[in-house]
C-alpha cells in the first residue's frame, strides 16, 4: 500500500518536468562554463535558437530512450545506461546539426567544448538525481525498519544470486530484515567484502558468527549446493532455532528479477534431492517429434508430472486417460495453460475394460504409451488382493496387448522396487506385470516394451511425507512403523525424468533401475520434517512406533540377485539383465490368476501368485 501511494505521488509527468529542467540548466551551464565563467545577456541572446534546438533534441531523446519511464528509487545499471545513451544521442545530434549548418553560421557559437561540457552535465545531473532519490528512500526505509524488530539474516552464497538477494531485501521497504553478511565456501572470497558486507567462512568462523550475531534466518542463495552439504547446514541451523529459506531457480524469477516474496522455506524434497537426471534434449526432441502420447493414470502424481514434462517436447497430441474425471478436468486446464500448441484430449476410462481401451487406441493411434495406472498402497491391497490383480496385472496386460495390436512404437511401464522379492500383493502384482511386459518384447518386432523401476516418490499421493506433514500440523504424534525401517526416495520430477529417459534410450525387454543412492531411515526423515516445522523431535513433537503394517518390508531392494545390472550411457541409470520366460506358461498362469481375481478368491490368488513367483513371501493377515 505504501509503495503504491508513493508511486501515485510521483507520476511520469513530474519526472519529465524535472528532467526537462535539468536539460535547460545543463545547456545554460555549459554555455557559461565554455565562456570562461562570464556571460552577458547580449551574449546569451546569441544562443536563443540553440536553446530551442537543444530542447527539441533533448525531448526527442528522452522519449526515444524512455529516461522518465522508470521508477527512480529502483534505478540500476540499465537506467544509467539509458541516461548515458541519451547524452551521447544529444551530443551526436548537435554534431550533425552544426556540421550541416556550418556554411550558414547559424550555430557558429556552438563549439565542441560546449557540447562536451553539456554531455557531461546531462549525464551527471540525470544520474545524480537517481542516486540521490534511491539513497533517500534507502535511508528512509532503514529508519522505518529501525523502529521495528528486525530479523537478522545471513546469505549463504557470495555470487550473483547472493547479491541479487541482498538487493531484493534492501529494495523491499516492508521487510523487517537486517543483513549481517555473506557466507561462502570459496577460500578466495572469504575475508573480503561484497557490496559493503563481509564474506565469512562456513566452517569454524561460521559457528562463532552465528552465536555472536544471533542470526534468525539463513538464506541459501546457491543452486548447486550438494545435498549432503545442505543437510549438514540444515541440521546445524535447525538445532539453533535458525530458519532456513532458499532462493527459487532462475527460471522462476519474475522477468529475470528476484522478488523477496519468492523466498521458499527449505523442504524435505530439497534436502533429499540428488544430482538431477538430465535428458539428451536433441535425442528426445527427435524421438518425440510430432508424436502422439498416451498416458494412463494421467491424473495421478507420476502420470500428471509425465504429462507436464512431455509438453516441453514437440509432441502433437497428448491423451490423458484415467478414471478420476475431476482430477482429469483440472489437469487438462492446467496443461492447456502451459502449452496451447499441443492437442490435449481426455479419456475417462478404466484400464480393466479391454474394449474401451482398444477403442481409444484405435481412435488416437498413439506412438508412445506411458502406463502409470496402478493401485500402489501396500497395506490396503493386502486386504483387497483381487482389486490389485485386476488393475495391476489384468489392466497392464490389456493396455500392453492393445499397444502390441495397434503397433505402438514404445510402451513404457512404471514399476516399483516393491516388485523385487515381494512380500506383499501389490509388489507381487507389479512383478507379474513386469514379467508379462518382458515376455511381449520377444513376440513383437515393431513395439518396444520397457519397464522403469524406482523407489518411493516424495510428495506423491499417499506417501509418507504428506502423512507426516498432516500429523505435524495436528500437533503429533508422528507415527513411524519401526525405528530401523529404511526406504529409497526420489522426487516426482526425478521419477518422471527417469521414465522419459527410458522411453528415449530403452529397447524391448529393458528394465531400468535408478541409482537412488543410500536408503533413508524413516525415523531420520520424520525427525528432519519435525525440525523443518520448527519443533524439536521427542521434546515438542512425539514420534510413536506402530509396528510394520501388513506386507511391509524392513528395507526395500531395487533388483534381485538373479538380475545382473548393466551400465547405460547415463551414470545414474542401470539396466537389469533380461531373464528368459516361458511365454506359454506365463500366459496360462496369468489367466488363472485373473480368473481367481474375478471370482474374488483370496487364497487362490495368493496360491497362484506363489506359482508365478517362488520368491513371494506370503504375509498372513491377522483375523
Amino acid at each position: 500500500m505504501r509503495n503504491q501511494l508513493l508511486k501515485e505521488l510521483t507520476p511520469r509527468w513530474i519526472l519529465f518536468l524535472i528532467e526537462s529542467f535539468f536539460l535547460v540548466f545543463a545547456f545554460w551551464s555549459a554555455i557559461y562554463l565554455s565562456n570562461r565563467l562570464s556571460i552577458s545577456l547580449s551574449t546569451l541572446w546569441l544562443y536563443k535558437y540553440a536553446f530551442v534546438v537543444n530542447a527539441v533534441i533533448g525531448i526527442t531523446g528522452m522519449v526515444i530512450f524512455h529516461t522518465f519511464s522508470g521508477i527512480v528509487r529502483f534505478s540500476g545499471i540499465r537506467d544509467i545506461t539509458r541516461v548515458v545513451s541519451f547524452a551521447l544521442f544529444q551530443l551526436v545530434s548537435w554534431l550533425i546539426i552544426t556540421s550541416i549548418s556550418a556554411s550558414t553560421g547559424l550555430f557558429e557559437y556552438i563549439r565542441l567544448e560546449l557540447l562536451l561540457i553539456n554531455c557531461f552535465l546531462v549525464t551527471f545531473l540525470f544520474t545524480g538525481f537517481r542516486i540521490f532519490v534511491r539513497e533517500v528512500f534507502q535511508i528512509s526505509g532503514n529508519f522505518h525498519k529501525g523502529k521495528q524488530q528486525k530479523r537478522r539474516i545471513m546469505i549463504y552464497g557470495a555470487a550473483d544470486i547472493g547479491l541479487a538477494t541482498k538487493k531484493a531485501l534492501e529494495i523491499d521497504q516492508d521487510t523487517k530484515m537486517q543483513i549481517i553478511g555473506f557466507i561462502d565456501d570459496s577460500i578466495s572470497k572469504q575475508g573480503k567484502s561484497l557490496d559493503g558486507l563481509k564474506i565469512y567462512s562456513p566452517e569454524l568462523a561460521f559457528r562463532k558468527l552465528m552465536a555472536h550475531h544471533r542470526v534468525d534466518e539463513m538464506i541459501l542463495a546457491v543452486h548447486n549446493l550438494p545435498s549432503e552439504r545442505k543437510e549438514r547446514l540444515f541440521e546445524f541451523c535447525s538445532s539453533r532455532g535458525v530458519k532456513v529459506t532458499i532462493i527459487p531457480p532462475l527460471q522462476e524469477w519474475i522477468n529475470g528479477i528476484f522478488r523477496i516474496n519468492q523466498l521458499k522455506e527449505l523442504t524435505i524434497e530439497s534436502l533429499l534431492e540428488r544430482d538431477e537426471i538430465s535428458i539428451d534434449n536433441i535425442s528426445a526432441k527427435r524421438t518425440y517429434h510430432e508424436a502422439v502420447m498416451l498416458v494412463t493414470g494421467a491424473a495421478g502424481s507420476i502420470g500428471s508430472e509425465i504429462c507436464r514434462q512431455l509438453l516441453n517436447y514437440p509432441v502433437v497430441q497428448l491423451v490423458l486417460l484415467d478414471q478420476a474425471e475431476s482430477a482429469l478436468h483440472d489437469l487438462k486446464l492446467e496443461l492447456e495453460g502451459m502449452n496451447k500448441q499441443v492437442d490435449i484430449c481426455v479419456e475417462v476410462a478404466s484400464v480393466r475394460d479391454k474394449y474401451r481401451i482398444e477403442s481409444i487406441f484405435d481412435r488416437y493411434r498413439p506412438n508412445f504409451v506411458f502406463h502409470a495406472a496402478a493401485y500402489k498402497h501396500v497395506p490396503i491391497m493386502e486386504y483387497f488382493p483381487s482389486e490389485s490383480v485386476l488393475t495391476n496385472v489384468k489392466g497392464t496386460k490389456i493396455v500392453a496387448d492393445a499397444a502390441l495390436k495397434f503397433d505402438v512404437q514404445k510402451f513404457i511401464m512404471v514399476s516399483t522396487d516393491k516388485a523385487v522379492n515381494p512380500t506383499n500383493i501389490m509388489g507381487a502384482c507389479k512383478r507379474v506385470a513386469e514379467m508379462y511386459i518382458q515376455s511381449l518384447s520377444d513376440r513383437s518386432s515393431s513395439t518396444e516394451f520397457i519397464t522403469t523401476r524406482f523407489g518411493n516418490v516424495l510428495g506423491s499421493n499417499g506417501s509418507v511425507v504428506p502423512l507426516f506433514k498432516k500429523q505435524i500440523l495436528q500437533g503429533g504424534p508422528v507415527t513411524v512403523t519401526h525405528p530401523d525401517v529404511t526406504r529409497y526416495f526420489m522426487t516426482i520430477p526425478e521419477a518422471c525424468r527417469l521414465v522419459l529417459e527410458a522411453s528415449v534410450m530403452g529397447h524391448g525387454g529393458d528394465i531400468f533401475v535408478f541409482d537412488m543412492g543410500k536408503p533413508v531411515k524413516i525415523i531420520d526423515l520424520a525427525r528432519k520434517m519435525i525440525r523443518l516445522a520448527g519443533y524439536t523431535p521427542g521434546k515438542d513433537m512425539e514420534i510413536k512406533f506402530t509396528g510394520l503394517r501388513p506386507g511391509e518390508k524392513m528395507y526395500e531392494e531395487l533388483f534381485k540377485e538373479s538380475e545382473k545390472l548393466l551400465a547405460t550411457h547415463h551414470p545414474l541409470i542401470m539396466k537389469a539383465k533380461k531373464i528368459g520366460i516361458n511365454q506359454e506358461w506365463l500366459e496360462n498362469e496369468i489367466n488363472e490368476l485373473v480368473e481367481a481375481a474375478l471370482q474374488h478368491k483370496q487364497q487362490r490368488i495368493r496360491h497362484q501368485i506363489k506359482n508365478l513367483l517362488p520368491e513371494y513371501q506370503e504375509h498372513v493377515l491377522e483375523a
